[in-house]
């Protein structure tokens, strides 16, 4: 074979030569080097080959297929003989095939029976860039392999752009080869100069604009990179009008959901100007004949699984830089081209270096189970799975019975179908149920792409279903239906199932089916065609969807964020089967909680579906205990104050905290707002009786229960050293204020203390007290704490200003000895 035309050519021998010296190799290629099918081939007579096998993993089914096809027409083979491929629902190979061509899940699998991989001598990873969640796992394990059981086996990572740093450390610095290719010169024009990138909701004006004049000004077939199938649709309708303007011009889109012979003809060289609407699909992994000018809208759609939501969801961004480098060497293959991007060269320098890998952002259920099926997680990424994620995954695997500390047997029977964990677990359970065949159906209908265009899409998945099985049924399958059929008779084959389906099927049996895979996606109509699902999330469906006004659904796929998701297919459920086959889903409960509004304990008896509540009665006699807790939890919210404590209790509860500051050995309960509020269990919850209101809890024996923590000496020694009342020398009984514990206050008409000769005070005199004297009216007229001093001192000057203000009422000249008094002269001397 001759290899001398392709820009690797250059490169061969050195990497012949380090896989002899070497068990590991990175090469660094960019995309039309060649290195997909010149690589393996040259390794054909190879000595360390011997009988085994070269694996090549290639991210994408089309990507496998073609690279195999071109392998086998370069040796001048049919496919199946020296090079075969296997991927998902399809397989062409034999004894003779020595360079096997397979997709991520398909190597996965290998790995797992096979972990040593006795029929493997070398294993490719092309395109190792794209960082897909099986690469990556595929790529631990074969590292773990390769050192524990395998030290011959031979390992070359092969990407076009790739930040090798973290790569070259997890390989254990292994040789790097560089080719550089011969691409031809890229002309990169901005479009405009200074734009950003565009709006996506709005590319479809903007590209078609400079789809017209590339093909005005330029030659060349054109390659135009859009987000997804339903721009690519868009754009090819307003082409259609342009065929006046541009006869014979060939439009060929080229994304996942296409025919292989559809694929094919976006591919291969075409007799007249071809224009390839494409998604990323195209980036690298497969050379398109004759492309000269690529259009980069600059947007890639990726799938992206958001565990506050436990759905994946679509996403439209921006593409990193390495992504578009790829894109616009796609018009330098075989000659000079040129490179319009939709966005300014300024805008261009702020995209993200690389892509992020799908380990940080994909739903890892499927990885869970593939790392407890190997039953070690000593392994090593380059970036680490993401946490949040891996933690909803296995709680996930949990759900399904896949896993019970380590991986059960019907986790392992789930890993052995090769589809999603959830898809593969629906498929077990209906084989009690005597409807596998339309379990198959449903697992195809969930795991491909949807066969029906995107603007004549509803959700309901019965009409997918009906068109599916109707297919099959006549055998009459078109080529939008091709992918799906065939894996349909893949699995079955693998299950061994006739595919037959009830002929009076009930029509809640898919939802049924469903919601064995997505129990967690049950949900309940809130109105205005929103639904609460069993988790507790937002989805809706637009008014105008027929499953709009459903009072239960199950839903198979969504996208959205936190607070809402779309929802995409779906099936009508009906709660009688729902409470037939998932009794274990419903839940009841008696709720007792503390209603702020109404200021009071209310009990419920609930019943529930996860998150969804489907019914609520009132109980008239809750349990006691929860009704305290509850009340306990109300007093807490409302504060002390809410509990309409009156001033006795108020003066006893501050007599208290007195007692506690100055005799802490007669009392060791803390009084004050903060500690009475935490420590409401411990004081007041004995207490409690039938209360459930705030209002009843207004009638409580306040002053006892605060008592209560005191023993009878201390009980005593509270009334004798901090004394509720003072005595007057007129008999009064005057309450003493002790908010200000350091500083009782007695506020008392200065007449009713004539004849005191020693200053008032408590604890056993030792604290004085801070008389208020008040006049005859209660009004302040002198603060002290030396009243002795005070009839010495400054009453002179007060009694001036008294007997003038009150001249009916007794103003001694000497108050120490005067007799004390509440009454006027006149009743005095009376």
């Amino acid at each position: 074979m001759e290899f001398s035309a392709l820009p690797i050519a250059e490169r061969i021998d050195t990497i012949r030569s380090e896989l002899l010296s070497s068990n590991r190799l990175i090469l660094q290629a960019p995309p039309g080097a060649g290195k997909t099918t010149a690589v393996p081939l040259s390794l054909l007579d190879e000595p360390w080959l011997g009988e085994k096998k070269i694996i090549l993993l290639s991210p994408r089914r089309i990507a496998a297929r073609t690279a195999a096809m071109r392998m086998a027409q370069m040796l001048g083979e049919p496919l199946g003989e020296r090079v075969g491929y296997h991927i998902r629902g399809e397989r062409r190979c034999g004894n003779r095939t020595r360079i096997l061509v397979i997709t991520e899940g398909i190597l996965t699998r290998y790995l797992q029976n096979d972990p040593a991989l006795e029929e493997a001598a070398l294993v490719i990873f092309d395109e190792f860039h794209e960082r897909n969640l099986h690469s990556d796992l595929s790529l631990a394990f074969a590292l773990q392999a390769q050192e524990a059981l395998r030290e011959d086996l031979k390992l070359l990572v092969m990407s076009a752009t790739l930040d090798t740093r973290g790569l070259s450390e997890l390989m254990g610095h292994p040789p790097i080869i560089t080719s550089e290719g011969r691409s031809y010169p890229v002309d990169i024009v901005y479009r405009p100069p200074s734009a950003a990138l565009p709006d996506p909701k709005n590319l479809t004006g903007e590209t078609f604009r400079t789809v017209l004049e590339a093909l005005r000004s330029d030659e060349g077939d054109i390659l135009v990179f859009l987000p997804g199938e339903r721009e690519i649709r868009d754009l090819a309708a307003r082409l259609e009008g342009a065929r006046d303007t541009f006869p014979g011009l060939l439009i060929a889109p080229l994304y996942g959901n296409l025919t292989r012979e559809e694929q094919q003809s976006a591919i291969l060289p075409a007799s007249r100007r071809k224009i390839v609407l494409a998604t990323n699909i195209a980036e690298t992994s497969l050379t398109i004949e004759g492309i000269r000018i690529v259009i980069d809208t600059g947007f890639e759609r990726l799938s992206r699984f958001d565990p506050a939501v436990g759905m994946e969801r679509l996403v439209t961004q921006r593409i990193s830089r390495a992504s578009a480098d790829q894109r616009a060497g796609r018009a330098g293959r075989t000659s000079a081209g040129k490179c319009y991007r939709m966005w300014s060269e300024y805008a261009h320098h702020a995209l993200s270096p690389f892509r992020h890998p799908d380990i940080l952002t994909a739903d890892l259920a499927p990885l869970a189970l593939e790392l407890a099926a190997w039953g070690s997680d000593d392994l090593r990424w380059i970036d680490p799975p993401n946490p949040s994620h891996l933690s909803h995954a296995r709680e996930l695997l949990r759900e399904l019975g896949a896993l019970e500390g380590n991986i059960t047997p019907h986790g392992r029977e789930i890993l052995s179908l090769g589809l999603h964990p959830r898809a593969a677990h629906m498929l077990l359970g209906s084989r009690g149920l005597g409807f596998e065949g339309e379990a198959i159906l449903l697992a195809v209908l969930v795991s491909e792409r949807d066969f029906i265009p995107a603007d004549e899409r509803f959700s309901d998945i019965g009409e997918r279903f009906r068109i599916l099985r109707n297919a099959l049924a006549s055998n009459r399958v078109g080529t939008h239906l091709q992918t799906h059929v065939q894996a349909v008779r893949d699995i079955a084959r693998r299950l061994g199932t006739p595919l037959q389906w009830s002929e009076n099927m009930a029509g809640e049996t898919l939802a049924v089916l469903l919601s064995f895979a997505y129990p967690d996606r049950i949900a309940r109509a809130r109105g205005g065609g929103k639904f609460l699902t069993f988790e507790g999330k937002e989805a809706y469906l637009p008014p105008n969807d027929p499953l709009a006004t459903a009072e239960w659904l199950v839903i198979a796929r969504s996208d959205g964020d936190a607070k809402s998701a779309r929802i995409h297919l779906a099936a009508l459920l009906e709660e009688t089967a729902l409470r037939h086959y998932h009794p274990g889903l419903f839940s009841s409960e008696t709720l007792v909680e503390w209603n702020p509004q109404t200021r009071r304990v209310e009990a419920r008896a609930l019943e529930r579906l996860g998150a969804v509540l489907l019914s609520s009665r009132p109980i008239p006699d809750p349990d006691p205990e929860k009704t305290k807790a509850a009340l306990l939890e109300g007093i807490r919210l409302h504060g002390l104050e809410s509990l309409g404590w009156d001033d006795n209790v108020r003066q006893l509860r501050s007599r208290l905290i007195a007692l506690k500051h100055h005799c802490p050995q007669h009392c060791d309960t803390d009084f004050s707002d903060d500690a009475l509020l935490c420590g409401l269990e411990s004081w007041l919850l004995p207490h409690l009786g039938g209360e459930r209101s705030l209002a009843e809890c207004a009638a409580m024996a306040w002053e006892e229960i605060l008592l209560s923590s005191l023993s009878w000496e201390s009980r005593c020694e509270f009334d004798r050293l901090l004394p509720k009342r003072f005595k007057a020398p007129t008999g009064s009984e005057i309450a003493i204020d002790y908010r200000d514990p350091d500083a009782p206050v007695l506020a008392v008409r200065i007449q009713e203390m004539f004849g005191t000769t020693s200053h008032p005070s408590v604890l056993a005199g030792k604290l004085p007290l801070t008389l208020h004297l008040l006049s005859p009216a209660h009004r302040p007229i002198q603060i002290t704490r030396d009243l002795v001093g005070f009839w010495s001192g400054s009453y002179a000057e007060v009694k001036k200003e008294l007997k003038g203000r009150y001249p009916k009422h007794y103003w001694p000249d000497d108050p120490a000895i005067a007799q004390a008094t509440k009454k006027t002269k006149k009743f005095m001397e009376g």
